[in-house]
This record gives structure tokens, C-alpha cells and sequence, in this order.
């Protein structure tokens, strides 16, 4: 999947979480942090913890009609997390792109073109 910001037109290339072992799993565990979008396929609140990752990154969340409504950072160890306002998904981003998005700006979301061959 890919994020797009309307704003400033940056585009993030996303590992998809969708599943639950997928939406557990998270950052944990990964030498680097990547760029995680997760979908909760409906509006809430959602919690995080950053036990078991490697860095400080940045924990996007986005409303279902694709304004960043949270942006905070996150540092290992931390036990909970969660937004303030309502989100449908949450991009995990590192601190370099994290700068690229603010509360506030409008995304949109591209399916990723596979190689055809």
C-alpha cells in the first residue's frame, strides 16, 4: 500500500497489517523500523506499546476520510500509547518520514502495482 500526503504530494510505500497476527507483531522484533499501515476497518481508539522495537518512531493515526487526526512519538519500551481522536488506521513510520505528515493534512491511499512478469 502506499500513503500519499495531498499536501506536499510525498508518498510512503507500506507493509499492509491486517491480519491479527500481523496487527500484533507490529515493529517487534525488526532490525529496522519500516513503514507499517494498519486498518482497524472502523473508527476508534486504539492503543500501541513499543516493548521489543528497536527505535523511536512515530505513530501516525488517520480517519477514515483520510485526515491525520494523531501524530506522537514513540520510544522503545514505552507500555501504552494510544490516539486522541477517532482513526480508522495507524501508520507506524520512522522519524525521517514521520516529518513528511501532520495533524491536520489530508492522504490518500494507492494500491501497490505488482510486477506483472
Amino acid at each position: 500500500m502506499i500513503v500519499e500526503n495531498m499536501q506536499n504530494r510525498k508518498k510512503v510505500e507500506c507493509t499492509e497489517a491486517l491480519s491479527l497476527p500481523q496487527k500484533m507483531r507490529g515493529l517487534m522484533f525488526r532490525k529496522k523500523i519500516i513503514p507499517i499501515l494498519f486498518d482497524f476497518f472502523k473508527e476508534g481508539v486504539y492503543a500501541i506499546h513499543s516493548f521489543f522495537v528497536s527505535a523511536p518512531f512515530y505513530a501516525i493515526y488517520i480517519s477514515s476520510s483520510g485526515e491525520v487526526v494523531d501524530k506522537f512519538r514513540v520510544v522503545p519500551k514505552e507500555a501504552h500509547r494510544q490516539n486522541s481522536n477517532p482513526a480508522r488506521y495507524l501508520l507506524e513510520i520512522d522519524e525521517e518520514r514521520a516529518a513528511w505528515f501532520k495533524k491536520g493534512d489530508k492522504v490518500i491511499f494507492h494500491a501497490r502495482m505488482e510486477n506483472a512478469n
